[in-house]
Parts: structure tokens; C-alpha cells; sequence
């Protein structure tokens, strides 16, 4: 049996929608899945709280996660607690901080935003964002 051109471009439309095929990079080393519950425990913290709102289908968010890895190890990065946040799933946090894109870095101290910058796929560039917020 053969497949028509149609069905074939039918076939690879509904895998790709379903989430079949997918680009998306592992989640980084040092963060963890963002919850409610964990988010408002890692404000009670003495650490700072690094925020990555990414998308699985945002290119820029999969460089930010290559960035993140490559910072990782980093005494900068390794002062946080780092949470990520789905953008598509996450709307509860997306609503509540005023986030209306995905590829958002966010750092909170004190309980309370401290920095922001969002498209930015640098390590160096995100390393001195982590290293700006004291």
C-alpha cells in the first residue's frame, strides 16, 4: 500500500500538532518545574529566584536553555533557586507577574521582582544578568 502525497502531508501535519516531532531542549541543569506551591516557598527563601519563561516551541527559549546549561555550574547560577515556567501551561504566574511572552528571564529577591530582560540567548549576556542582581 502506498500513501498519497495528501496523506502523507496529513499525517506529519497532526504529529507535528500532537507534539510527535519536537526540538525543544532538555530543562537545564538546576531548575525545576514551576508549581504554585514551589514558587511562593523558593520567595520565602534566603536565595534568590531565577525565573525562565519558556515556550517548547519558542527557538529562542531552546537557546536560552543551551545558555542556562552552559551556565550552570557558574557561582552566579548557582545562587539561585531556578524555577521554569511553561508559558503555554502557566498562566496563573504569566497573569500574576505581567509576563505576555515566552524567552523571559526573571529574578526575584526579597520576595520581590528585581530584574528582568527577555530574548536574550547569550551566555555571556545572561551571565551578566545573573551577576547584576545582588
Amino acid at each position: 500500500m502506498t500513501l498519497s502525497r495528501r496523506a502523507i502531508m496529513a499525517f506529519a501535519g497532526l504529529a507535528l500538532s500532537a507534539g510527535f516531532f519536537s526540538a525543544v531542549a532538555a530543562m537545564p541543569p538546576g531548575f525545576t518545574d514551576y508549581s504554585k506551591e514551589k514558587f511562593e516557598a523558593a520567595l520565602q527563601g534566603a536565595k534568590p529566584v531565577l525565573v525562565h519563561v519558556h515556550a517548547d516551541w519558542c527557538p529562542v527559549c531552546v537557546r536560552q536553555e543551551r545558555a542556562f546549561q552552559e551556565l550552570s555550574e557558574s557561582a552566579d547560577f548557582k545562587r539561585f533557586n531556578a524555577i521554569q515556567v511553561n508559558f503555554d501551561m502557566d498562566q496563573d504566574f504569566r497573569r500574576a507577574y505581567g509576563v505576555n511572552n515566552q524567552s523571559v528571564i526573571l529574578i526575584f529577591r526579597g520576595g520581590k521582582e528585581a530584574g528582568r530582560i527577555g530574548g536574550v540567548t547569550d551566555p555571556a549576556k545572561i551571565g551578566e544578568f545573573l551577576a547584576s542582581v545582588k
